[in-house]
């Protein structure tokens, strides 16, 4: 018997659905490489840079819960004074912002403003700072436990307060309890410099303790100083590092500024001191004054006591910060309205 298959049904060929195809999947391909490029521009890769956001969106360096401050008032005090300040630079190098007027103060002859840092761990110190009788500031660390005590006493003497404000230094030196970091938020600096100027409330002003890291950095410095500027405080910038950036921030916020020429105790023996003591002089006689910073020590007290009688006989005139930064002030000023303009 024959086996007969059935016919096979040939289809005729067309290249109409090939072609369909085709186009397709060049379609995909299109919409993949668009939606792979829109996704790089709105995530960057690690190591490449994306366009900053504008500056009202961008976040803070780190957010961290608002720390309590309440209980710090019962913190108890140091015995003694602790010496963990950055190291110095011993005399300015650079001219003052008004060092082009080289002429003295007019009214006058040169004029010292002496701070005494590191007040309020040593009451018994500060005391004797204050019976040496001549016109000085004294700048107050917000963390002893007589600091409220002390900056009424001072301001009751006629002398300028300071708030001694810690700062993060390089290196591994501690700055004391509640120091500005860089690491903290904007709302924690914040806090921070506040509950510091609560705890010196007599205080015309801040400087620096330590913060040699924290002052070369202007973001920082003008979340700090911007968070009390509505009470207008003098900034003296102690410069304990020649990149401090703490006397522009302080300018461009519209603040009153000064900048410290010379540590008179960076090293504590009393030949030493009395040479600092020598050169603010002669600083003072060439440009018109001198801004001085010691600490609260035996020594230098000593030699301060020793000091500051012969200097006034020589004709030295012994200053706060507020009357210094009046006077430079008034001779800016006076300057600027005689100067014609360039036209």
């Amino acid at each position: 018997m024959t086996r007969v298959s059935a016919p096979s049904i040939r289809t005729p060929h067309s290249a109409i659905p090939a072609f369909a195809g085709a186009i397709v999947a060049c379609a995909y391909l299109v919409g993949a490489v668009v939606f792979s490029a829109t996704s790089q521009a709105e995530r960057a890769e690690p190591g490449t840079t994306a366009a900053a956001a504008p500056l009202s969106t961008r976040q803070s360096v780190q957010a961290r819960r608002l720390h309590d401050y309440s209980s710090l008032s019962e913190t108890p005090a140091l015995a003694a004074p602790v010496e963990v300040s950055d190291t110095p630079v011993l005399a300015l190098a650079a001219a003052d912002q008004a060092g082009s007027l080289a002429s003295p103060l007019a009214g006058g002859g040169p004029r010292i403003a002496i701070v005494i840092d590191d007040v309020g761990l040593d009451v018994d110190a500060a005391r004797r700072a204050l019976d040496l009788g001549a016109p000085m500031s004294l700048a107050v660390l917000p963390y002893a436990e007589a600091a409220p005590a002390l900056s009424a006493e001072i301001a009751a003497s006629g002398r300028d307060v300071l708030l001694h404000m810690p700062m993060e230094p390089v290196g591994l030196a501690d700055p004391g309890p509640n120091a500005l970091r860089l690491d903290l938020s904007d709302a924690d600096l914040a806090a921070r410099m506040r509950w510091a100027m609560a705890r010196v409330p007599d205080a015309v002003g801040l400087n620096n303790h330590m913060g040699s890291r924290f002052t070369s950095d202007p973001r920082a410095m003008r979340v700090a100083l911007g968070s009390v500027a509505e009470r207008n405080p003098l900034f003296l910038d102690s410069l304990t590092t020649g990149a401090s950036r703490g006397r522009a921030v302080a300018d461009g916020l519209g603040l009153r500024t000064l900048q410290r020429d010379i540590f008179l105790d960076h090293v504590i023996e009393a030949g030493e001191i009395a040479e600092r003591l020598d050169e603010a002089e002669d600083l003072a006689r060439e440009r018109g004054w001198a801004v001085v910073i010691g600490h609260p020590h035996a020594q230098t007290l000593d030699v301060l006591e020793a000091w500051l009688a012969p200097a006034q006989a020589r004709g030295v005139e012994f200053v706060t910060l507020t009357e210094l930064s009046a006077q430079l002030d008034d001779r800016l000023r006076a300057t600027a309205q005689t100067t014609p303009l360039n036209r």
